[in-house]
């Protein structure tokens, strides 16, 4: 088998190594991703309930702050019948005022007792969701620390591997890159080799004359139907 061709076939499994890595490196960041998405997302719900009570709370006083306001409207009627002059007519107005003063207060006391036991509940369930996506959290960040330190060991590797190809590159004439290079942004397997008289690469029948050529080691042989660089394996019979 020709140099140039062992020197090919080196730089095609080293750019294979490289793919399998770059793959296995994508697959991680996706995981990371969605992992990143699985705390954002428990710390959401989090957020979720402590605004659903921070809305209770408001509502809660400003309840409160009707109920007193309710109380003042009684107190201010109240001391009208007890110290105006007025009339009858006025009087029995005020009475009725009064009494649905009363009545919207007793209406939303009972409302604001109702509303403390949401926010009770609410609050109890905020205290378990945060202890719960604590937990969680600090899970899931061990496993993005861990996928993290996976991607770095793979980025080691490609960067040597890159090294590497840097230096099977040097040693390659520079008109053989090119060639290489053209057919690899086509196929992932620029070099084939010639199987019971076909391409491995695209699975046509090669010529005769193609064939005893590979096999004579007269220079770089293509491939007549994909460019292919062909070669023959010394270890297949078949060839």
């Amino acid at each position: 088998m020709l140099a140039e061709i062992i020197q090919l076939l080196d730089l095609q499994t080293t750019d294979g190594r490289l793919r399998e890595l770059s793959v296995q490196s994508d697959r991680l960041r996706v995981q990371q991703k969605q992992t990143e998405q699985r705390i954002a997302a428990e710390e959401s719900n989090v957020d979720r309930l402590r605004e659903r009570l921070s809305q209770l709370e408001h509502e809660s006083r400003m309840k409160n702050l009707g109920v007193d306001e309710l109380d003042m409207n009684i107190r201010r009627y109240q001391e009208r019948l007890d110290k105006g002059i007025i009339s009858f007519k006025e009087m029995e107005d005020l009475r009725v005022k009064i009494e649905s003063e009363r009545g919207r207060i007793s209406g939303m006391e009972d409302e604001a007792l109702v509303l403390m036991d949401t926010i009770e509940e609410t609050g109890r369930a905020l205290e378990r969701a945060i202890a719960d996506c604590s937990t969680k959290v600090e899970g899931l960040r061990s496993q993005i620390d861990d996928v993290a330190a996976r991607i770095a060991g793979i980025q080691g590797q490609i960067d040597r591997l890159e090294e590497e190809r840097a230096g099977l590159c040097d040693r390659i004439p520079d008109y053989l890159i090119k060639q290489y290079e053209t057919l690899h942004k086509r196929s992932t397997e620029p070099i084939a080799s010639i199987k019971n008289g076909t391409c491995s690469g695209c699975k046509l029948k090669l010529s005769g004359s193609t064939i005893e050529r590979v096999r004579g080691g007269m220079g770089i042989v293509t491939c007549e139907h994909c460019s292919r660089i062909l070669y023959v394996d010394d270890f297949a019979p078949d060839s």
